[in-house]
This record gives structure tokens, C-alpha cells and sequence, in this order.
């Protein structure tokens, strides 16, 4: 455990030395709740509800969005292919820890980073629709539970983008997997917006993908919505995609490990 607190240590200074890049990562994160709350509260001047959503629930919602845009979004994909396609990941590999664990690591230090930035912003944020928020309360009995699922969704994003990274082994570059992975995470995952505006056909499709169990449901589970209104029926969602997508990772990594080695990684 010392060893893993030391590789938390040394990332944060590694992150505080890429200031800038920390910042791209902050506005790419932060500027689709920001831009949603605007179409928001144009939307609802000519109407009360949306699917069942009073425009302080939306907004509530889309104050969720941005937390967790900028607590459990991970990017371990990138460091992954970097490292497969410039072959340092042979380096890593005959170091003394867990590859996976340093990933896990080095996450939470950018993430602690990022969060400089995104604090100011969110209570800006607040400031701003604070009036139109007025009312929305959490119950005391759902905070725990809601504390649980947001940590489970940084698990499930963390071994969904093990994944995703894991795709470099077979290929040049994962910009194109990335790409898509980020625009159907914006439509059927709940970014933009909640899964029950969608179609109905799409909802289907939405809740089969584990992209839901990453922002859909903590924040189901903060409003009462949908999944939320069983909270823990949620909480064994999220658990069941761990187990899947850990189990997807290994396959992936051992498989990719054989096709690494196989061409001189």
C-alpha cells in the first residue's frame, strides 16, 4: 500500500508539471454540462417538465454531470496506447508492482489534479443556478448509497478505459475506438442528457451498455430517478459490470500481451 500512496505522490507532481494539459482536459470535461444547462433553461421557459424532469431537476442533474465529468472520467486509454505503441510498456512490465495498480494509481493523481480546476468552476457553477435549484434536496438516507455508486463508477469507468486501451495492442492508434466510445457515451451513457428523453428503442439499447452505471446511475440514484428509485438494485448494476468488464480486461490484456510479445514488444 505504501508503494501505491508513493506512485499517488510522484503522479500529482507529474500532473502539476503538465499544468496545461490538465486544463485542456478540464474544458473538454466541463464544457458539455455548462453548454446543456443554457439549452435547459431555454427549454423549459415554454414548458414545466421533460420526461418527467422539473427544470430544477435537469439542472440538478446536469450539476451531476459536471461532478462527475470531473471525479470518475478516467484516461488510462491514452496512457496505455502511448505506452504499447512506443514499446515502454516492456519496461513497466518487469517493475516491481502491479501494472494495473500503478494505472489505478496514477489515475487518482490526475484526477486529484483536475479537480483543482473543476472545484472554482462548479461553484460558479452553483452560484449561477443556485435560484433555479432551490428545493432540490438529497435525502440523508441516500448519501451513502450515492457516495457508494460514485466510487463504483470511477471502478467501472477505470476497467472500461483498461478496455479501450487495451485495443492498441491490435492497432496503430485508438483515436478513431476513442472517438466513438465518446460520442455514444454522450447520447446513450447520459452525458447530454438523461436516458429517459431518449426514444424508447434507444433507452434499450442505453441500458444495456455499462456506460449507464458510470453517470446514469449515481445520479438516478441522487434524484430518485428511474434505477435510483431502488438505489441498491442500481449499487448491483454497477457491481455487475465490474465483474464483467475486469473479467473482459484480463482476457484482453493476456491476449494482447501474447500479440505484444509476439512482434518484439
Amino acid at each position: 500500500m505504501r508503494l501505491y500512496l508513493t506512485m499517488v505522490r510522484l503522479s500529482i507532481a507529474d500532473a502539476i508539471q503538465y499544468r496545461v494539459e490538465s486544463a485542456i482536459y478540464f474544458l473538454y470535461e466541463m464544457l458539455p454540462p455548462i453548454m446543456m444547462a443554457f439549452v435547459w433553461l431555454t427549454v423549459y421557459q415554454d414548458q414545466s417538465t421533460v420526461a418527467g424532469y422539473a427544470l430544477a431537476e435537469m439542472l440538478a442533474y446536469t450539476v451531476g454531470v459536471m461532478v462527475l465529468r470531473g471525479t470518475v472520467t478516467l484516461h488510462v486509454e491514452w496512457a496505455l496506447d502511448h505506452e504499447i505503441r512506443q514499446g515502454l510498456l516492456s519496461t513497466q512490465l518487469i517493475r516491481p508492482f502491479n501494472y494495473w495498480a500503478f494505472l489505478f494509481a496514477d489515475a487518482i493523481a490526475w484526477r486529484f489534479v483536475r479537480l483543482l480546476f473543476a472545484v472554482p468552476a462548479l461553484l460558479a457553477f452553483l452560484y449561477w443556478l443556485g435560484p433555479e435549484l432551490r428545493g432540490i434536496t438529497v435525502p440523508l438516507e441516500r448519501i451513502p448509497v450515492l457516495a457508494i455508486s460514485v466510487a463504483l463508477a470511477y471502478v467501472v469507468c477505470f476497467y472500461l478505459k483498461l478496455c479501450l486501451g487495451f485495443i492498441g495492442f491490435w492497432t496503430n492508434d485508438i483515436m478513431g475506438i476513442t472517438t466513438l466510445y465518446e460520442v455514444i457515451a454522450s447520447v446513450l451513457g447520459g452525458i447530454l442528457i438523461p436516458i429517459a428523453l431518449l426514444p424508447e428503442w434507444l433507452q434499450v439499447i442505453a441500458r444495456l451498455l455499462p456506460i449507464q452505471a458510470i453517470y446514469s446511475i449515481p445520479l438516478a440514484i441522487m434524484l430518485g430517478k428511474s434505477e435510483g428509485a431502488d438505489p441498491w438494485w442500481g449499487i448491483a448494476l454497477q457491481l455487475g459490470w465490474i465483474v464483467v468488464l475486469s473479467a473482459l480486461a484480463m482476457v484482453l490484456w493476456r491476449a494482447g500481451l501474447r500479440q505484444y510479445e509476439s512482434v518484439g514488444g
